[in-house]
């Protein structure tokens, strides 16, 4: 055995223990699990959940972090209005940065497609830090200012119809992007 030897074989159990964090996060995640997801969250975590809404901003805290992830699962998965799939994997001795492909589900057959990547600073198995990248952040602001806060609260379909126009500019915003979907020339971002 070789001096590299070992360390390609650490390397390669990094890579490995980062890769697997991924797959437990991501189906925790999908399936609600939230007391499973709590034990790979650190005590001191802090999640920089991007964008312009009512979830935005630093998460700081285990406690902090669930309520966040929870209310993200009520908001997309529960309902089956976000559909997605772990896409891809890097990693690296700190880090792990996964990409996530995901359809955002409108209505019957009114969907809208999104990228986003998160990157991970995990320790002893536990994310201690996380960056959440959207290709369209602006996409993801307009929903959630036309449905958040209504669907959160278990709103009806005409509450929820009531709020979103009261949102017209998202509103509109997200009425040209199903369109350039369905005509398939959804390749910019607003």
């Amino acid at each position: 055995m070789t001096q590299a030897e070992p360390a390609a074989t650490a390397a390669m159990s990094r890579d490995q223990e980062q890769r697997e964090f991924l797959s437990k996060y991501w189906n925790y995640l999908m399936e609600g699990d939230m007391e499973n997801f709590a034990s790979l969250v650190g005590e001191n975590c802090v999640v920089h959940y991007p964008g312009n809404h009512f979830l935005s901003g630093d998460h700081v805290g285990r406690k902090a972090i669930l309520e966040l992830y929870s209310k993200l699962y009520m908001l997309g998965i529960q309902q089956g209005t976000f559909i997605g799939e772990l896409h891809d994997a890097v990693t690296s001795d700190d880090h792990a940065c996964a990409l996530v492909k995901y359809r955002i589900v409108l209505g019957p057959n009114i969907e809208l497609p999104g990228e986003a990547i998160g990157v991970f600073h995990i320790e002893n198995g536990q994310m201690v830090e996380y960056w959440l990248l959207e290709r369209d952040q602006k996409m993801i602001n307009d929903v959630v200012k036309i449905s958040g806060k209504a669907s959160l609260a278990g709103g009806s379909k005409r509450q929820m119809a009531l709020g979103a126009l009261k949102q017209p500019a998202p509103l509109a915003r997200t009425v040209r992007r199903v369109i350039r979907n369905k005509r398939g020339t959804n390749k910019k971002m607003l």
